[in-house]
This record gives C-alpha cells, structure tokens and sequence, in this order.
C-alpha cells in the first residue's frame, strides 16, 4: 500500500439519523453531522460535501438503504491516488448473523438506515464492497462510525491499541468463553430465559469465538487487506453499544462529541494521541464504550493525523 499524501481532490459523505417518529428515535444524530462537517469542512478544506439526513425533503437527501449506498458510490467514484475522502455516520448500529463465515465474532456488523424496518440493515460487507474495494492505491479514506456495535464495521482487518500495538488474540480468552458458556446453560437449565441473550453477548466479545483459531484469523487480515490508505475511528468495541448522549444540554452522539472537541483543542496530533485523548473523554463523561481505531494496512500510529 502507499500512504495518501492527500494532496488531491477531497469529497465528504455525512449521514446522521434521528428516526424521527419511531420508538427507535435519537436525538443527537442530525446535530453531529452539523458539528463534525463544519469542524471538518472549515479546518481541512472540504468543499465538495453530501448530506444524508432525515430532516430533509428532498426524497433523494434521505438516509435511506438506496441512498446511502448511493452516497458510498459517490463518495469514491474518480478516485484518485492522492485523494482525501471522510465519511461521517451517526445512527443506530446493529448486528447480524454471518452470511459469508468471514467474521471472527460469528456476527456481521450493521448500520441502520431509515428504511430499515423494508429494506434491511446495511451490513459491513456491503460497506466493504462499496466504499473500501473501488479504492485506488494511494487514495486515503478516513472514516468515522458513531454507531453501535461499529468496531469493525468496515470490516477492516487491523484494530490498533493507543500504544501502537495490534490487537491480539489471546488463547487464554477462549477459557473465558468457556467459563461464560457453562453459565448460559445454566440459565437455561434454571428457566431464566431473561439473562440468556446477556450472556449469550458475553460470550461474542468482539474478539473471537470458541472455534477461532490464528489461521482463521490470518485468513480474514488477508481478505480484507487493501491497498488504499483507510482509517476508521469507531465509536466503541463490536460488542459495545455507543450513546445517544446530552451534554451541556445539546444532544449529541458520544463519540462525535469527542472527536470534535480533541480536534478543536489540538491543531497537530498523532492517530495514537488522538485516540487516547478521544478515550479520555469517554471517561470523564462516564461512558463505559471504548473507540477502536482500525485499517486496511498496518500503519505508524505516531503518524500525524491528516486528511
């Protein structure tokens, strides 16, 4: 792969979904587009911008599934090395059940566009497929998901620590599942169906499951490498959900929250500081998700940040 330079033609995607009506509704989501594109747009330079949002009433400006997938298309459609491209969600996030046996976890990650309940959740793979795969060698996409369940929605196969060190897979975890499966069946064999699905999200800790093994792992990194530059900051683990917060009386997505406010505070900072710091947030304001921070090829996490 080669590192974006980012010296050629930039194009942002923002979607932000408040579900408005249903009992599914946020309240932050369409404020966190507002924030993040006029940070993003005033401080690196994008002009040439989309908005997919469900105030709107032009129908074809709608977070639906078509136009969502649409807006991806868009977004990296002549995309040339040395471009910068930034993709903002802020919705609901979900997860489904594997199709394509590529996910360690067993499970796909999801987002929710506003037409889901007809037209299905968008699954990473598919995020994958259109907003990952066109990409030229050199292009850079930096990717933000303030969504539940995000960790590795784009299905990128490297998910770095703050330290610079690659997650690992620990065999000692697996007797941790094993451990977490003798208590579903306990809950089973003692009829207390209500702690079952608890559990049973236990169990899938965004890592791996019971028949994960390093070839399998090996496997997917391979799969899913790419030899353009893609970042994604991810506003909590696969198995974490990410909060619809208020603070200081302004609904406001967690995550996007605290990205805009490192970024405000810092005009140089490194992918490892930026990380850190957005974390420290989360812990201040008492939110228990963890922002993950992952790509498509391994990467210097003292680099700066930049797009």
């Amino acid at each position: 792969f080669t590192t974006s330079n980012c010296s050629g033609n930039k194009k942002a995607l923002f979607i932000g979904i408040n579900y408005f009506g249903t009992q599914a509704e946020l309240k932050g989501c369409i404020n966190d587009v507002k924030n993040v594109s006029a940070l993003f747009c005033q401080r690196f330079g994008f002009q040439n911008c989309l908005y997919l949002t469900d105030d709107q009433q032009d129908s074809s400006k709608k977070p639906t599934y078509e136009n969502i997938i649409n807006g991806m298309r868009w977004l990296v459609e002549g995309a040339k090395p040395g471009d910068s491209l930034f993709f903002h969600y802020s919705g609901h996030g979900g997860t489904a059940k594997d199709s394509e046996t590529d996910e360690i976890d067993g499970f796909d990650e999801t987002i929710l566009p506003l037409d889901y309940q007809q037209s299905g959740q968008i699954v990473d793979d598919v995020i994958y497929e259109n907003m990952v795969k066109p990409l030229p060698q050199g292009c850079r996409l930096t990717a933000i998901f303030d969504s539940c369940h995000s960790g590795t929605v784009m299905d990128l196969p490297y998910t770095y620590q703050c330290d610079g060190q690659v997650e690992v897979i620990e065999n000692d975890v697996r007797k941790e599942i094993f451990k977490k499966a003798i208590n579903v069946v306990g809950s089973l064999i003692q009829g207390n169906p209500a702690s079952i699905a608890t559990a049973l999200m236990s169990i899938f800790d965004g890592s791996l499951t019971s028949n994960t093994n390093s070839q399998q792992q090996q496997a997917i990194i391979e799969k899913r490498k790419h030899d353009a530059d893609v970042i994604q900051f991810s506003g909590c683990r696969d198995n974490q959900t990410s909060a619809d917060a208020n603070i200081n009386n302004v609904p406001t997505g967690a995550m996007s929250y605290a990205l805009i406010t490192v970024l405000s505070q810092n005009q140089n900072i490194t992918y490892a500081q930026l990380l850190t710091q957005i974390r420290q947030i989360m812990k201040e304001k008492r939110f228990s998700q963890i922002p993950q921070l992952s790509a498509s090829h391994p990467m210097n996490m003292n680099g700066q940040f930049v797009l």
